[in-house]
């Protein structure tokens, strides 16, 4: 197993997200880089949010967060057990998808939250197939498919 490392991110690594937006793997299914950060920014300050860059080697790659599904309000996620948290993510820098990195640092990741909490969920959108292979294959469920706040229809996944 990779030695991952999942350090807070901050405003110094504003920048680097925005880049990662912008790249097309990443902007088929985040949209709106600058609503993206907006967001973002807005919960760093959450304490039902926990937002993380994911290095390995010092490198940063991939961007992760998890949340209270509770306090999130997130619809898809309002049948959750109390202390669920809900997680996304998504790899930045192109030069490490392909090599099981994703699953990787997702079922470290997922380690460490099972640590305090009983039930990690996901909910990507049903027709990103590649990225719902990946949960799978980090040990994700298949759950229901679900409404979002906003209409999409997601495959809500959980990590028992």
């Amino acid at each position: 197993m990779r030695n991952y490392d999942f350090r807070r991110f901050t405003d110094n690594d504003i920048p680097l997200l925005r880049q990662w937006l912008h790249v097309a793997h990443v902007r088929a299914w985040w949209p709106d880089p600058d609503r993206q950060i907006a967001q973002f920014t807005k919960h760093m300050s959450d304490r039902n949010f926990d937002i993380r860059m994911v290095n390995l080697a010092n490198r940063p790659f991939a961007f992760i967060f998890d949340f209270d599904t509770r306090a999130s309000g997130k619809a898809e996620f309002s049948d959750l057990p109390a202390r669920s948290r809900g997680m996304g993510t998504f790899v930045g820098n192109p030069d490490f998808l392909g090599p099981g990195h994703a699953t990787g640092y997702i079922e470290a990741r997922v380690h460490d939250l099972r640590r305090n909490h009983g039930l990690v969920a996901v909910g990507p959108n049903t027709t990103d197939t590649r990225t719902i292979s990946i949960y799978r294959q980090a040990g994700f469920q298949p759950r229901r498919l679900a409404g979002t706040n906003d209409g999409k229809l997601v495959q809500v996944m959980t990590h028992l």
